[in-house]
């Protein structure tokens, strides 16, 4: 095998946003509900799974579910429930649908590229808004969103339990308490875990909190609740953050089992900017 190859086995690549690609396919209400409500539209669904499609025909190993807004408190803001009960089932449903969708994708791929690597990632993300660590709730509020969201893809058994954009150290407790509180399945599915850090100081999450801090309660809780943490990393950054990032966290792991993570964002101006803007408006 020569060195080109080895680097290659080496590495996973995942795909890209499926919200801005659903945008440029006509699919937006301009919040992304219309998005995730796509996985269950008979003449919507097609093009949901033409992008997870697309993006392991580009080389892709891994799809991650179209359930990024897929949370209970997000139906009751957006009108898809009216009360608690109501929020945890409608939530339940679209990632059910949207596990669906990406299967239906890796068995048509399987018949075309039987020889590719082809995984489902499931998506568990923010309760809030995103990169907003001051909205964030206490881990014992979050608990119970979690723990329905995690065993859901558990029960539909998604190949990694892909957690992203968190902006605190608590959302990552909240997630891996979740996950040992569901189904036993969870216990043997690969667990990543990515923060969203600052573009101007890659060293801490959104909130403040210190990146390093982040890494090393999160690999010792997982050790602790005996769960399988594959990766830790960083996503929905600026690229150049987060190769900062990489190497800081690139000296923390080394030596064990768990491997680095990374994604970023493309955008014309950086989140931190962005987020800049929004306080400017107020």
């Amino acid at each position: 095998m020569n060195q080109q190859d080895h680097s290659r086995k080496d590495v996973t690549l995942l795909d890209g946003g499926m919200g801005h690609e659903l945008k440029l396919r006509g699919i937006s209400d301009g919040t992304f509900v219309a998005g995730v409500l796509a996985n269950e539209n008979l003449l919507q669904a097609s093009t949901v799974e033409a992008i997870h499609y697309d993006y392991l025909a580009a080389g892709c190993d891994v799809i991650t579910t179209n359930s990024f807004v897929a949370v209970p408190r997000r139906m009751r803001e957006c009108g898809l429930a009216t009360d608690e009960p109501g929020a945890f089932h409608r939530a339940a449903v679209l990632i059910r649908s949207a596990v669906d969708r990406a299967r239906a994708t890796t068995q048509v791929a399987h018949d075309k590229m039987p020889e590719k690597q082809k995984k489902i990632a499931g998506c568990v993300p923010p309760l809030t808004e995103c990169y907003f660590g001051d909205q964030v709730p206490t881990i014992e509020d979050m608990l119970p969103e979690y723990l329905m969201i995690v065993s859901t893809l558990v029960d539909c058994e998604v190949d990694i339990i892909l957690c992203e954009t968190l902006s605190t150290i608590r959302e990552a407790i909240a997630i891996l308490h979740a996950l040992s509180k569901s189904n036993t399945l969870s216990r043997h599915t690969p667990i990543w875990i990515c923060y969203t850090i600052k573009d101007d100081n890659p060293n801490e999450l959104r909130s403040g909190d210190s990146l390093m801090d982040a890494c090393s309660q999160i690999i010792k809780l997982a050790s602790s609740l005996k769960l399988p943490l594959e990766a830790i990393g960083v996503n929905c950054s600026a690229p150049r953050a987060i190769s900062k990032a990489l190497l800081s966290m690139s000296r923390f792991v080394a030596g064990s089992d768990v491997k680095l993570c990374a994604y970023g964002n493309c955008f014309q101006t950086t989140t931190s900017e962005w987020m800049a803007s929004l306080k400017g408006d107020n």
